[in-house]
């Protein structure tokens, strides 16, 4: 069976319905997704590089997902970077710093684009199968580089540009 998605309102406001992921909704349906960004105590972030079978295959990335039917944010949030990096969020370490509403034909969506900070161990991170082939920390400018150099998903699809502005970085 296909993966729901809880349906919201334009107001974000959940109506009582799902939707199976990846098909179009009804124009004023909406769903969630997630984004997370992972800064350490160092004040690196960390990204992933997606696995060869996504849309934007060998792209760089933070971290994020659709919130399955049933989930909150913060679920989702956990779990889909659990997903992508193997690595176990703390709860309390994260803060839901914006949300965005995108509206698209067939597509619209609630972007809630979270913040950790937290650090974890690179060594430690085992390329998730289908999801992520590689991770690494790196510095406000290397992702502006990769950006830059066409290796890292438009901001606008991430919302790093959302992130980096409200926290004073841009």
């Amino acid at each position: 069976m296909d993966e729901q998605l809880d349906i919201y309102d334009e107001n974000k406001s959940l109506v009582g319905q799902t939707h199976p992921r990846g098909k179009p909704r009804a124009d004023g349906d909406f769903c969630l997704v997630v984004h997370v960004l992972v800064q350490n105590s160092d004040g690196l972030f960390l990204i992933t590089k997606r696995a060869h079978k996504h849309y934007l295959p060998d792209f760089w990335e933070n971290t994020g997902g659709a919130v399955i039917g049933g989930e909150t944010s913060l679920e989702a949030a956990m779990r889909e970077f659990n997903e992508e990096t193997g690595f176990t969020l703390i709860p309390k370490l994260g803060e839901l710093l914006f949300t965005d509403k995108v509206v698209k034909s067939g597509w619209s969506c609630f972007m809630d684009n979270w913040l950790f900070r937290q650090d974890f161990d690179i060594a430690d991170f085992i390329p998730q199968e289908g999801e992520t082939v590689a991770a690494r920390w790196a510095t406000l400018e290397e992702i502006i580089t990769l950006h830059e150099n066409g290796e890292f998903v438009p901001f606008a699809e991430t919302g790093l540009d959302g992130y980096f502005r409200r926290l004073g970085l841009l």
